[in-house]
């Protein structure tokens, strides 16, 4: 069976902006369009136009250094403001069979001021 894979590709624009009335493009002001696309396969296009891509499941950043984004929980951070919702059914559709969640053992000072795990012999 394949590894799953699942990559966060953010894409910038830049573009001239149109003026509301004409249509016309105002000279020397930009505007920066931002794309976001949650893909399972990256495509040549994704690698040559994205300005960041992040690897979901293994926590990296797969492009974008020269942007600036090196740190993925940042990245992550941003993505999860920007867009709350895609991330909450990208979440639930991969976190919960990936996380695996330790059970949590109950610790106690005994006689002597250690902090230690209970175990079968303390009552």
């Amino acid at each position: 069976m394949a590894k799953e894979k699942v990559f966060i590709v953010v894409s910038h624009l830049n573009s001239l902006k149109k003026n509301e009335r004409t249509g016309k493009s105002i000279p020397n002001e930009w505007e920066v369009t931002e794309t976001v696309e949650f893909v399972n396969q990256l495509k040549s296009k994704h690698t040559s136009m994205a300005s960041v891509i992040g690897d979901y499941l293994n926590r990296k950043i797969v492009i974008g250094s020269r942007f600036g984004f090196d740190d993925y929980d940042k990245f992550e951070s941003y993505i999860r403001t920007k867009y709350p919702k895609q991330m909450a059914e990208l979440d639930g559709a991969y976190r919960e069979s990936q996380v695996n969640v330790e059970p949590v053992r109950e610790v106690f000072a005994d006689q002597f001021g250690n902090i230690r795990e209970k175990t079968v012999f303390d009552v």
